[in-house]
């Protein structure tokens, strides 16, 4: 008799004398190697494998024997279908869960584990809304970790399961734009078509599954579902859905025992990677050295107990040494604000209301908005502007985007550096520093942040030099791509680390002094995470290797760094942000998405001109004082910026770079001819020069930014006077240009100007 028939028949003779002979029968039958390792709900007894001895609780509770605890097909009874899922688990099959018909569903679904895990819940569509149900239906979904397309599957009562892929669901909102399934945001809104009569009234279940890992990716979580009606209706009360409260999480277990060891297991057990050919491979790395030292990141943010121990049992540990890594990250007494799901930081409006402990929990998805334009009303509120002046301080943490930012998955490296590039990093300066960093720092000590900062700038730059030969400008394979980002999502994962643990970001002031905000970081790392400082080309290893997701990399990392730190008064050169140059990515980031960044581009010249002005020295300290080419309205009016603003009325537009050019020359003609004649740029060129011409400038130099102008400006609307009395004051500057010339220049495109 085979090992599945002697189940089967186990299955189907519970009320037979012949019952416990069987169960006899089956372990000379079935293997140890036949159990199936798993931490889903069929592993009755927790340790870790589904094998006959599941087989042998279940038949038990069927008996009345023990306690009916498992109810896996959801009808409160321990009967012969619960069985049958338990034998098909133990024959290497997925444990299939069907939750009792419910009032509610609690959020998240989480469906992590190994190949084949399902997650389902049941809902009920009202008797009322049957008309809505004709035709095609339609399924919503929202789910956070989807990374690739063969990742996860639905099944909806009784269909076949389908793919959640690009050809069976409609993203919704600018995910597309970003690229998709595993581009740029990580948690994405989308629609499926259901052929008729799938959704029924009264009873139904949808359920999920996780069909295998990339390697790196362990399951997805699920945020939100509905069905929606023939008239875009939500079928499914709101009042179905509850949040689970992590404020009720219980830990494995509270043994002093096992917290110790799950401490000692987080920072010292040997961890494997599983190999797609096969197989897993061992790696240097442990927990504590991708995550934060002592795993604040992981109840910071709210992993669920389930989540933790999927990825211990992920990296090759068994699922009791998950629950012990559980309880102990379980027993730490910190603030725990976040979710998975909420990128770090994302900035939203009333955000420094909040606690600095909860800051980089960020606003939460739903501070995202609809489109660049929607934060119009944002830049200015009740129609206002004067926030822009050069003397006022638009906030960028409360300041919302349209785009979400990386969550904490994002942060961490998929492959430490020590596993990339072995003894040449553990021995490098690079790793060194973040030790020297720690030990030099005192938790919550303004002074020892004031005497010990300047170790900040040292990682950055070790950091950078351990990259710099690494760093290839031509040809990347995958395992390239990733390591050399994954250098850096160390760094910033550590920095997160580092701020937390010794209250850093409430001190900024102890090291830019008082003209700072009251919360920031100390670093221009963010900057530098960007795929384009790092010069990785487009493809595999990096998203999901397309263009689209490589742009989303490219920029979002510098709107990061804006929200950390925008130079708190400090700002000196390119250092922390090289704000002319972030210019340049929008409109490769506009025009290569076809998603329109014009809020974006105005936010980075207001908060250049505010920053440079910060700083509180004019241009003639050249590169450590004020920068006059970080805030020229040029790029506002250049052909090559106009896809930036393809989505707002002309007449807004107008508006919108009239208001800035008013403040933008508020400021610059306060300071002299002379403080521009004396101070230099990056190259040692003069500001200007009486004797220089900008009609024969190219538009790199300052003069010849602001000669270009001119005529662009009025252009597009730009009141003429206002450009007039910007021409009086540059001939003050260039006295050796015809500024009256320039006056009377125009435009037949903004590619074209008789001035040029």
């Amino acid at each position: 008799m085979s090992a599945y028939a002697a189940l089967l028949k186990v299955g189907l003779s519970f009320k037979t004398g012949k019952l416990i002979r069987q169960l006899g029968l089956l372990s000379a039958l079935i293997p140890s190697l036949l159990a199936q390792t798993s931490t889903a709900p069929c592993d009755l007894n927790g340790d870790g494998a589904v094998n006959i001895a599941d087989v042998q609780i279940a038949v038990n509770e069927v008996l009345g024997l023990s306690a009916c605890t498992m109810n896996l097909d959801g009808t409160g009874t321990c009967d012969v279908a619960d069985v049958q899922r338990v034998i098909t688990a133990a024959l290497g099959g997925a444990c299939v869960v069907t939750p009792p018909a419910s009032s509610t569903i609690t959020l998240p679904i989480e469906v992590m584990g190994p190949s084949g895990t399902t997650a389902s819940v049941s809902f009920s569509i009202a008797s009322a809304s049957a008309s809505l149900l004709g035709g095609t239906q339609t399924l919503s979904l929202q789910i956070h970790g989807l990374k690739y397309q063969t990742e996860s599957s639905v099944q909806v009562n009784n269909s076949g399961w389908i793919p959640i892929n690009s050809s069976n669901v409609t993203l919704q909102g600018l995910a597309n734009a970003y690229g998709g399934i595993g581009g740029g945001f990580h948690t994405l809104s989308m629609t499926m078509s259901l052929p008729a009569g799938t959704v029924v009234t009264g009873n139904n279940t949808v359920s999920f599954m996780f069909n295998g890992t990339d390697g790196v990716t362990s399951g997805f979580r699920v945020l939100a579902l509905n069905v929606l009606g023939s008239d875009g209706s939500s079928l499914v009360p709101a009042s179905t859905f509850v949040w689970d409260d992590p404020s009720n999480w219980q830990a494995p277990s509270t043994a002093a025992s096992d917290i110790a060891a799950g401490q000692t297991l987080y920072t010292t057990a040997a961890l494997t990677v599983p190999v797609l050919s096969g197989g897993t491979a061992a790696i240097q790395a442990h927990c504590s050295d991708c995550h934060a030292q002592d795993g604040r990141d992981l109840k910071y943010f709210n992993y669920s107990n389930n989540a933790i121990q999927v990825r211990s049992v992920f990296h090759g540990l068994t699922a009791q040494q998950g629950n012990q890594i559980t309880s102990y990250i379980r027993s730490l007494d910190y603030p725990n604000p976040g979710r998975p799901w909420n990128p770090p930081y994302q900035p939203g409006a009333g955000l420094d209301s909040q606690p600095v402990a909860d800051w980089a929990a960020g606003a939460g998805l739903s501070a995202v908005l609809s489109s660049d334009g929607a934060m119009q009303s944002y830049l200015e509120p009740s129609g206002s502007t004067a926030g822009w002046a050069a003397n006022q301080y638009l906030n960028p943490r409360e300041l919302p985007i349209a785009l979400q930012f990386p969550d904490w998955n994002s942060w961490l490296p998929t492959i430490h550096p020590m596993d990339a590039y072995g003894a040449s990093f553990t021995g490098s300066a690079a790793a060194s520093d973040y030790t020297l960093i720690r030990s030099a720092l005192q938790p919550n000590s303004a002074s020892a942040y004031q005497a010990n900062h300047l170790l900040f700038a040292q990682w950055d730059n070790d950091v950078g030099d351990f990259l710099g030969p690494l760093e290839s400008p031509t040809s990347w394979t995958a395992a390239e791509r990733q390591s050399v980002y994954a250098v850096m999502q160390w760094q910033m994962a550590k920095l997160w680390e580092v701020n937390q643990d010794f209250g850093l970001e409430g001190m900024p002031q102890a090291v830019f002094g008082s003209k700072a905000d009251l919360r920031g970081w100390d670093t221009n790392t963010p900057f530098y995470v960007s795929p384009n400082m790092l010069h990785i080309g487009v493809g595999p290893g990096l998203g999901n290797g397309t263009q689209a997701s490589w742009e989303y990399l490219a920029y979002i990392w510098y709107h990061l760094q804006l929200v950390l730190n925008d130079g708190q008064g400090a700002q000196s050169d390119h250092s922390p942000i090289d704000y002319d140059y972030v210019s340049g990515i929008l409109k490769d980031f506009s025009n290569d998405t076809g998603a329109p960044e014009a809020m974006l581009q105005l936010t980075f010249l207001i908060k250049a001109l505010q920053e440079e002005t910060l700083i509180g020295k004019g241009p003639e300290y050249g590169i450590t004082g004020f920068q006059p080419t970080e805030s020229v309205p040029l790029s506002l009016v250049d052909h090559d910026w106009q896809g930036l603003w393809s989505a707002t009325a002309p007449a807004t537009q107008t508006a919108l770079v009239q208001a800035y050019t008013q403040a933008w020359f508020t400021q610059i003609s306060s300071y002299t001819p002379a403080e521009f004649h004396a101070g230099t740029d990056g190259n040692g060129r003069p500001w200007a020069s009486t004797t220089e011409n900008p009609a024969l400038d190219d538009w790199t130099l300052f003069g010849g930014q602001v000669w270009a102008s001119l005529p662009r400006l009025r252009y597009i609307g730009v009141s003429p006077a206002l450009t007039y009395q910007i021409s009086a004051w540059a001939a003050t500057v260039w006295p050796a240009g015809n500024w009256t010339l320039n006056n009377t220049a125009t435009c037949s495109s903004l590619s074209t100007c008789t001035s040029d």
